[in-house]
C-alpha cells in the first residue's frame, strides 16, 4: 500500500503522531504525509485495519515504528520508499536458568537439559546453572530436564529466556534392565577413559530417549553433527575420524580410532583401534586391536588382539591373541593364544595356546598347549600338552602329553599319559590310568584301580626266577617282566613286555594266553638277542587273592648274529625239541612255565 510523500533519510525524519484506537493504515498514512515519503509493505504480514493507540510527539520515524511494531519487522530505505519487511531471524539464541530440587531447594548438578525436536542438550553445573545454545529460532520450544533419581520435567519456551528457575521432583530409582545394559559400554575401562564424565552423565540421565537418523559424522565423542546428543541417535551410516559415541548402528560405522555404541549394531562396524557395543552385533565387526560386545554376536568378529563377547556367539570369532565368549558358542572361535567360552560350545574352538570351556562341547577343541572343558565333551579335543574334560567324554582326545577325563570315556585317548575315571573305549599311550574299565588300554603301563591285576612269580625253561606285573583287566592286560638265573655256568638275564587275556577269571579253574617280546642280556647291552614267546596256562584259585598256574609255551629265538660266550646260557636250551627256521640266526622250541600269582585291586 503506497502513501505519497517525499523525504531524504526517512527513518531519521521527525514526526508527531497521536492516535486513539485508529487503524494501523491511518497511522502510517499520517506518518508518511508528515515525512513526505511512501510506505511499501505486504498487507499479508501487516493488518492495516488493526486498531492502535499511540502518542509520539516529535519522534523519529524509526521510534514511531518501534512503538507500533516492536522488533517484529525490519526497515529498508530505497529512494522515496520505506519498505517494511519481516525481522530477520537470528541464527543463534540462548536459553539459560537454574535447576533446583523442589523439596530441598538445593541446586541440582549434572542434570540434562535437552530438546527432543532439535537434538541439542547441555548439563547443569555445580550451582545448577545451565545455558543452552539454540541454532534455529523455532518457538515455541519444548525442553526436557532429566536426572537420575528425578522424574523427567518438560517445559515449553515461547520466547528467549534468561535465568529461568526450574524445580524438579525426586522419585524412586527405576532399575530398568535395559537402562542398566545401555550404560555398560560407557562403564568399561575404555568407556571411562575415552568418554568425558559429562557425556557419561548425560547418557545415564536420558537413557530412555533414542531417535533414528540417516547419518552422522564426528571428530571425537560429543564433537560432531549431533553434538552431545550423539549417544541417543541410531544412525544408518556413521563416520568417526578419531572416535564416536552413538546409540547404535543400522547400517555401517567406520572409525579411524574407535566406536562406542550404546545399543545394537547391525551389518558392519569397523575401527582402527577398538569397538565397544553394549547390545548385540549382527553382521561384521572388525577392529585393529579389540572388539568388546556386552551382549551377543551373530556374524563375524575379527580382532587384531582380543575379542570379547559377554553372551552368545553364533558365527565366527577370530583374534590375534585372546578370544572370549562369556556364554555359549555356536560356530568357530579362533585365537593366537587364548580362547575361552563360559558356557557351551557347539562348533570349533581353536587356540595357539590355551582353550577353555566352562560348559559342554559338541564339536572340536584345539589348542597348542592346553585344552580344558568343565562339562561334557562330544567330538575331538586336541592339545600339544594337556587335555582336560571334567565330565563325560565321547569322541577322540589327542595330546602330545597328557589326556585327563574325570568322567566316562567313550571313544579313544591318545597321548603319553591317559587318565579316565570310567573307560568304555580305548587308551593308547605310554601310561594309561583308569578307575574302572570295560574297554581297552594299550600302553607300557596300564593301571586300572578297580580291576584284578596280578603280580606273578614263576619259572620257565629260560630262567628259573621270573617276576611279571600284569596290568589291566581280565579282558586285556599288559605285561612287564624280568627274569634271571641264580648263578652257575648258564647265566642269563631277560626282560620284556607283552599282552594277555584271562578266561573265566572268577571261577575255580580258568586259563590265560599271553604274547611276550623279551631281550636276552649276556655280556653286552648293545648286542642283545631277543625272543618272541607265546604261552598259555591253566589257572587254579587257591583263594580270593592267590592263584596257581602252569602250561606250555612256544618260543622263537633270534640271535641277530650274536655268539653266546662261555659261561652264559645258549639257545635253544638243551633237551628241548628244536625246530629249524629258514633264517640260520633263528631257532624255536616248545617250553613251559609255572608259578604263583597274587591278585590286587578291587573285585
Amino acid at each position: 500500500m503506497p502513501c505519497a510523500a517525499y523525504a531524504q533519510g526517512i527513518l531519521s525524519k521527525t514526526v508527531t503522531v497521536s492516535a486513539q484506537r485508529e487503524p494501523v493504515s491511518t497511522v502510517l498514512k499520517a506518518v508518511s504525509d508528515q515525512g513526505k515519503f511512501y510506505f511499501s509493505y505486504n498487507s499479508n504480514i501487516i493488518s492495516g485495519d488493526s486498531l492502535v493507540t499511540l502518542n509520539a510527539p516529535q519522534q523519529t520515524v524509526k521510534q514511531v515504528l518501534d512503538q507500533l511494531f516492536g522488533s517484529k519487522y525490519q526497515y529498508r530505505e530505497k529512494g522515496d520508499y520505506l519498505i517494511i519487511l519481516p525481522a530477520a531471524r537470528e541464527k543463534v539464541f540462548y536459553i539459560s536458568g537454574h535447576i533446583f530440587d523442589q523439596e530441598t531447594q538445593v541446586a541440582v548438578d549434572y542434570a540434562s537439559i535437552y530438546s527432543r525436536q532439535l537434538l541439542v542438550s547441555t548439563l547443569s553445573d555445580d550451582a545448577g546453572h545451565f545455558r543452552l545454545r539454540i541454532k534455529d529460532r523455532t518457538l515455541p520450544l519444548s525442553l526436557t530436564i532429566s536426572k537420575v533419581g528425578y522424574g523427567d520435567t518438560t517445559i515449553v519456551i515461547n520466547q528467549e529466556s534468561a535465568d529461568m528457575r526450574i524445580n524438579i521432583l525426586q522419585k524412586a530409582v527405576d532399575l530398568d534392565p535395559l537402562i542398566v545394559r545401555y550404560s555398560e559400554g560407557e562403564s568399561t575401562w575404555l568407556g571411562r577413559f575415552f568418554l568425558s564424565a559429562k557425556l557419561r552423565a548425560q547418557s545415564r540421565n536420558i537413557g530412555r530417549f533414542f531417535v533414528a537418523l540417516p547419518y552422522q559424522a564426528s571428530l571425537t565423542p560429543g564433537l560432531g553433527t549431533h553434538g552431545r546428543m550423539s549417544s541417543q541417535v541410531v544412525n544408518k551410516f556413521s563416520l568417526n575420524l578419531l572416535g564416536g559415541y552413538t546409540a547404535g548402528v543400522n547400517g555401517a560405522e567406520i572409525a579411524g580410532g574407535f566406536n562406542i555404541s550404546k545399543q545394537d549394531v547391525r551389518y558392519a562396524q569397523l575401527a582402527g583401534a577398538f569397538n565397544v557395543v553394549s547390545g548385540d552385533v549382527t553382521g561384521v565387526q572388525l577392529a585393529g586391536f579389540l572388539n568388546h560386545i556386552l551382549d551377543s554376536l551373530s556374524g563375524v568378529q575379527l580382532s587384531g588382539f582380543g575379542g570379547i563377547v559377554k553372551k552368545n556367539i553364533q558365527g565366527v570369532q577370530v583374534s590375534g591373541f585372546a578370544s572370549r565368549a562369556a556364554s555359549s558358542l555356536h560356530g568357530v572361535q579362533v585365537s593366537g593364544a587364548w580362547s575361552s567360552v563360559r558356557e557351551n560350545v557347539d562348533g570349533v574352538q581353536v587356540s595357539g595356546g590355551w582353550s577353555s570351556v566352562r560348559g559342554d562341547v559338541d564339536g572340536a577343541q584345539v589348542a597348542g598347549a592346553y585344552s580344558h572343558t568343565s562339562g561334557n565333551f562330544s567330538g575331538l579335543q586336541i592339545a600339544g600338552g594337556l587335555n582336560v574334560v571334567q565330565k563325560d567324554f565321547s569322541g577322540g582326545q589327542i595330546s602330545g602329553g597328557i589326556n585327563v577325563v574325570q568322567g566316562k570315556v567313550r571313544g579313544f585317548q591318545f597321548g603319553v599319559w591317559n587318565a579316565a575315571r570310567r573307560l568304555s573305549g580305548t587308551q593308547l599311550g605310554v601310561i594309561n590310568v583308569a578307575d574302572s574299565s570295560s574297554g581297552l588300554s594299550l600302553g607300557l603301563i596300564n593301571i586300572i584301580r578297580k580291576s584284578t591285576s596280578n603280580i606273578s612269580v614263576y619259572a620257565n625253561e629260560i630262567t628259573p626266577v621270573n617276576v611279571a606285573w600284569k596290568m589291566g583287566t581280565h579282558k586285556f592286560y599288559s605285561i612287564l617282566m624280568a627274569g634271571t638265573t641264580t648263578g652257575g655256568q648258564n647265566k642269563v638275564l631277560t626282560f620284556g613286555a607283552g599282552i594277555g587275556k584271562e578266561f573265566f577269571p572268577f571261577k575255580k579253574f580258568g586259563f590265560f594266553t599271553e604274547i611276550l617280546n623279551q631281550n636276552i642280556y649276556t655280556t653286552s647291552w648293545e648286542n642283545m638277542p631277543f625272543i618272541y614267546r607265546f604261552q598259555t596256562a591253566v589257572t587254579y584259585k587257591l583263594n580270593k587273592r592267590l592263584m596257581l598256574f602252569a602250561g606250555p609255551s612256544f618260543t622263537i629265538y633270534d640271535s641277530d648274529g650274536f655268539q653266546t660266550e662261555k659261561g652264559y646260557k645258549s639257545f635253544p636250551p638243551k633237551g628241548y625239541p628244536d625246530f629249524g627256521m629258514a633264517n640260520k640266526d633263528m631257532t624255536s622250541w616248545i617250553g613251559w612255565q609255572g608259578g604263583l600269582s597274587w591278585r590286587y585291586g578291587k573285585f
